[in-house]
């Protein structure tokens, strides 16, 4: 039963009908039955068959976890973890869901932003492709029909098309390769923290990974602090959500800057600039704290410091994350506009090479004849 996996539309359903029975006062076992009864979903009914099983037999709810990492992260271990404490379960799962519907509406909005870009390259791909292998071909014959001295670009036009044609097989296997090798370098981890730093410095699209990545780090945090959990330790648990190899690192340094007595404002970058305002040499250490800058702006590490000072931290980063959300949005409704002209002109200027490399000659006949 290990082998359960949940989408996060159905980990949404399945943990919201949770929530809502036992705040109603339905213990769990009988909860777990309500929902497999009303469920008409496979995965669901599964998982709650699963969790009342286990149940029965002894174990809470966080070992009931932990036997499913792939569907709870340690973040939800934490917060049923907390749950279990404090006697507010329904509470605890409410909170859950309502992290969950963020982030999927979170990663939807990236999704929209990626499709229309992705889309118009892919049919340009098409038409590129189409040109090669079905125009170019009928063009040539008619140049060797009339043997007349192509120019180099059409001679190099036609030798691309006879490539694509010939080699296709070739080709396929070797984009197919690159691929597969891609996805096995990523499991190195000084490739993957590379390619995730290389990511982020992608004009565009790598200031709304940035943002996502922020929001998910406030948005943790709140979340954690809320619930009484430890700085440390809900940086640990922050941690695993990044989904970025070169943020989590830096908030390992983050946790042991803290250790080591600093505030959470001041491991966020807000002592390099209070150091650089009063003068003072930073020496070896700036090149961290730029890096560190770089991950997390001066505006966050600010208003972090202002919620340790007013003893809201938790409130100010929940206040943080909706700036970004907001910044995110407004990226996403200003991007096919910002984008529809740079594709169309790229686009544009391939395929009027081609042409005009493949219809060169012809013209030259007709002129000529003429």
């Amino acid at each position: 039963m290990q082998k359960l996996h949940f989408s996060r539309k159905e980990k949404i359903l399945f943990l919201d009908n949770f929530g809502s029975l036992i705040n109603a006062g339905i213990p769990i076992v009988r909860a777990l039955q309500i929902i497999y009864f009303q469920s008409e979903n496979k995965h669901i009914q599964d998982t709650s068959v699963y969790f009342k099983q286990a149940i029965e037999s002894g174990q809470n709810i966080i070992q009931v976890c932990e036997s499913l990492p792939k569907i709870f992260s340690p973040f939800d271990r934490a917060m049923f973890e907390m749950g279990e404490a404090t006697g507010k379960m329904g509470q605890v799962i409410t909170l859950i869901t309502e992290r969950e519907e963020k982030q999927q509406d979170l990663e939807r909005k990236v999704k929209q932003a990626l499709i229309y870009p992705v889309s118009i390259i892919l049919v340009a791909i098409g038409m590129v492709v189409t040109i090669m292998t079905y125009v170019v071909p009928k063009i040539e014959k008619i140049y060797q029909d009339s043997h007349v001295n192509l120019p180099p670009l059409t001679q190099f036009i036609i030798s691309a098309s006879h490539f694509l044609r010939s080699e296709w097989a070739y080709l396929g296997i070797g984009i197919v390769l690159c691929i597969i090798g891609f996805i096995f370098a990523l499991r190195n981890p000084r490739f993957r923290y590379g390619f995730d730093r290389y990511i982020l410095t992608i004009p565009i699209f790598g200031s709304l990974i940035r943002k996502k990545i922020l929001i998910i780090f406030t948005e943790f945090l709140a979340t954690l602090l809320n619930a009484g959990i430890l700085i440390n330790r809900s940086l640990s648990i922050v941690r695993t959500g990044m989904e970025n190899t070169y943020y989590e690192t830096e908030i390992d340094a983050i946790i042991l800057d803290i250790k080591a007595g600093k505030t959470l404002s001041a491991a966020l970058g807000g002592e390099y600039i209070e150091r650089k305002i009063r003068g003072e040499t930073i020496g070896d250490n700036e090149v961290g704290f730029k890096r560190r800058i770089a991950c997390f702006p001066i505006e966050l590490s600010m208003s972090v410091k202002i919620g340790e000072q007013t003893g809201s931290l938790a409130h100010m980063l929940e206040k943080i994350a909706v700036r970004y959300n907001k910044d995110v949005d407004a990226t996403i409704k200003g991007l096919s506009s910002m984008i529809e002209p740079i594709i169309i002109i790229g686009i544009g200027g391939i395929v009027g090479v081609i042409i005009m490399a493949i219809m060169l000659p012809f013209f030259n006949m007709v002129n000529v004849i003429h």
